[in-house]
């Protein structure tokens, strides 16, 4: 055998050298933590509905058509009684600037008194009544921490009872009338607020009974109240 045909026979005898194993790939870094901020406590949402109490005084512009046995009495006229009560309000916020609001109260007791040509009358008679308004609210742009608002609506009066002077048997219905409002409030909290307002009422009401015994009376007294009222205001939760 030839030299060159035996070291091909050792060089196919001796063992492969065995391929390098690949090397592990470096393990990913786990990422670092997200701080995450604490969960903010939102307040609730106020209420749209809110009630007002204050005090109210009715300042009354009266006048009167008076009839005796079914005659027109010419320049007839009567005078009430200036009333200082309590005054509650309910309204609902429909939006930012508009509102809708029921006012009512403990019910007055005015004294009403003939003057001019039925003045010998005297005292005439006194009404306990109340009346239901429902207006509706524009709430105008803030005045610093003033915030004004105007309004219209109705009234209903309704009448309790009647209490006779010099007419006996006397009667006085309910009617309805029109009402304009004006007022401002001032927030002292979040939910809390003070008020002053102000209430144009025209309203008239029919009353009838008997003077001297037998004599047929009626009348058509227009009281068209002023209301001048100041409180506090509370916005439900």
């Amino acid at each position: 055998m030839s030299g060159a045909a035996i070291a091909l026979a050792i060089a196919a005898a001796a063992p492969q050298a065995a391929e390098p194993l690949p090397s592990p790939e470096p393990a990913e870094s786990a990422p670092p933590p997200v701080a995450v901020p604490p969960a903010r406590t939102e307040r609730p949402a106020a209420s749209r509905w809110y009630g007002r109490v204050g005090g109210v005084a009715a300042l009354y512009h009266p006048g009167a058509r008076v009839a005796l046995g079914g005659r027109s009495v010419p320049d007839s006229s009567v005078d009430v009684t200036t009333d200082y009560t309590l005054v509650f309000d309910i309204g609902y916020d429909v939006g930012d600037r508009l509102s809708a609001q029921l006012t009512f109260g403990v019910p007055p007791r005015p004294s009403v008194t003939g003057t001019r040509a039925i003045a010998p009358l005297g005292a005439l008679g006194e009404v306990r009544y109340g009346p239901v308004i429902l207006t509706g609210l524009y709430r105008l742009p803030r005045l610093g921490p003033v915030r004004p608002y105007a309004g219209l609506g109705g009234a209903y009066v309704v009448v309790f009872k009647a209490y006779d002077g010099s007419i006996a048997d006397l009667k006085v219905h309910n009617d309805w009338g029109f009402v304009l409002q004006a007022g401002a409030e001032v927030p002292v909290g979040r939910r809390i607020a003070l008020f002053a307002d102000v209430k144009r009422l025209w309203l008239s009401v029919g009353a009838d009974g008997t003077v001297a015994g037998d004599v047929p009376v009626d009348a058509r007294v227009r009281l068209d109240p002023t209301l001048v009222s100041a409180g506090l205001k509370v916005r439900f939760r």
